[in-house]
């Protein structure tokens, strides 16, 4: 009974320590955990994966501790790189760069573990805490990249077959036969973070060698991508002999993984090849004698209340990045020319609109052009102007964020991008879009307003949100001009409509904040 006592204690005073300094840190990166954690939640999305990745990193964490009975210390040199890892989180906080906070989570744990094991004993924690970086939404980056490169790919193949096709950005055109988006679903990025995932825990559980698990790795990251490849292919082919009858089509998310697990067997074919190479069989190194205490009870406890006390300070001494979210925007009070324009019912534009979480300001009007209506048939051009806009930027209300969407994906599907150009020489994005349930068209041209600065790209819109925090003006609007008619230029008329409406709207926004 005794024994068991003092085991019991044991654990707790080597337990303890980690418990606070991770206490102390997660008050510190909890709204960014919360945030990682619920995509894992969104299962149609590439991180449905995470909640299993956090319970595989928990096990081989505990595997860890019983095959190596780490001895904590204090090593003060660790905490340099913690406190630069810091930095870089409360750069994120303030520039409103959530990808930077999310990059810096797996550094941070590791880091904490550093100062208080040193390099020889965290080395072994690497791949245990290191594979949870496999589910944090960074990876988003590399998804228009994927894609482009998987259009490319089946552009070579396609030239194989006698398929009469053409390829614009993203979309392959069968002429005669329909189009083929690669959207950012169709990117294997799913299949590349599962693929990696799988690679480092092979390789922590079979390999001993660093050659070996990095021949693994490359190599199903090089299957991972061949099975998207295929799988589009096979999608876009059986298109074309079905005339997009084929039911691929319409569901291919199941057909994706079954490709992905059929590549699975020749990367397990030659993971066992690796394993039976000389390097891999040889006797095992003797891992030395356990490291022992660096400083005693009190050393240790020090490093504690040091470690600590970095998190908590950062949190004290930034903004907040909370703020009220307003149940429902207020009105913005802009107006256009009524002389010309005449409002319609609805505030949408053939059913589109664009998604905006949040906003604090809302403008939306639907009109027609009173001069181009003839007769009794009523107008057969219906324009749309809308601007929404932050007073500010903070968690879950900002301009550019994930659920911030020029079109709903599921319902439309742009047909055609070009430019439109104001009459003060800002370009914006161009975009007709076709609704996939009635067939019908709308042409649209926005840009990104940030702070008095323009742009057309969310990641130039996102920087610019960076150098608006050191501008006297705070706000971030979309302004987005619309139009939608059966027989006519939709980019002519949109072009149009923008230069007849985009200056007064855009100055009477200026005035509103500026004030």
């Amino acid at each position: 009974m005794t024994i068991e006592r003092i085991q019991d204690r044991s654990l707790v005073q080597k337990v303890l320590p980690f418990l606070v300094i991770f206490g102390a840190l997660f008050l510190l990166i909890w709204p960014t955990v919360e945030g990682i954690v619920s995509r894992w939640f969104k299962f149609d999305e590439s991180y449905s994966h995470g909640l299993l990745l956090l319970l595989v990193s928990a096990v081989l964490i505990v595997r860890t501790v019983k095959r190596d009975s780490p001895v904590p210390g204090f090593y003060p040199l660790w905490l340099l790189p913690f406190a630069l890892a810091l930095i870089a989180y409360g750069l994120g906080d303030v520039l409103r760069v959530q990808a930077l906070q999310e990059l810096t989570i797996v550094p941070l744990l590791l880091g904490t573990l550093a100062i208080f094991l040193g390099w020889q004993q965290v080395k072994a924690f690497i791949i245990p805490v290191g594979i949870l970086f496999f589910t944090v939404p960074v990876w988003d980056y590399l998804s228009w990249t994927l894609q482009v490169i998987t259009v490319e790919i089946n552009r070579l193949l396609l030239g194989f077959f006698d398929i009469d096709f053409e390829v614009e950005g993203v979309f392959v055109y069968l002429i005669g036969v329909g189009a083929f988006e690669v959207a950012h679903g169709c990117s294997g990025l799913r299949y590349l973070l599962v693929g990696q995932a799988l690679a480092a825990l092979y390789g922590e559980l079979n390999f001993r060698c660093l050659r070996s698990r990095i021949v693994f790795f490359l190599t199903a990251v090089g299957f991972a991508l061949l099975a998207n490849w295929i799988r589009v292919f096979v999608i876009i082919y059986m298109g074309y002999e079905t005339n997009m009858e084929s039911s691929l089509i319409r569901d291919h998310d199941n057909f994706g993984w079954w490709v992905f697990a059929g590549t699975l067997v020749p990367l397990f074919l030659i993971g066992r090849k690796l394993e039976m190479t000389n390097a891999e069989q040889a006797p095992r190194a003797d891992r030395g004698l356990p490291a022992t205490d660096k400083g005693g009870y009190r050393r240790l406890w020090s490093g504690v209340a040091a470690t600590s006390a970095l998190p908590v300070l950062l949190l004290a001494l930034l903004p907040s990045s909370a703020g009220e979210i307003k149940p429902s925007p207020d009105s913005f009070d802009l107006g256009l020319n009524t002389e010309r324009y005449g409002p319609l019912f609805g505030k949408r534009l053939s059913g589109w609109k664009p998604q905006v979480r949040n906003p604090d300001l809302v403008f939306v009007q639907t009109v027609f052009d009173r001069g181009a209506v003839t007769g009794e048939s009523g107008p057969e051009q219906q324009l749309f102007v809308g601007v929404y806009s932050y007073e500010y930027q903070r968690h879950r209300a900002e301009l550019v964020q994930y659920y911030n969407r020029i079109y709903d994906r599921d319902e439309w599907l742009p047909e055609k991008f070009f430019r439109v150009m104001s009459p003060s020489g800002v370009p914006l994005q161009g975009v007709t879009l076709r609704s996939l349930s009635s067939g019908k068209y709308v042409h649209l041209a926005y840009g990104y307003y940030v702070a008095g600065l323009w742009e057309i790209d969310q990641w130039r819109a996102k920087l610019a949100q960076v150098m608006g925090f050191f501008s006297p003006r705070t706000d971030a609007s979309l302004i987005i001009f619309g139009t939608a008619c059966e027989d006519c230029d939709g980019e002519a008329a949109v072009g149009e409509l923008v230069s007849d409406v985009m200056p007064p709207i855009v100055n009477q926004v200026d005035q509103h904040f500026q004030k």
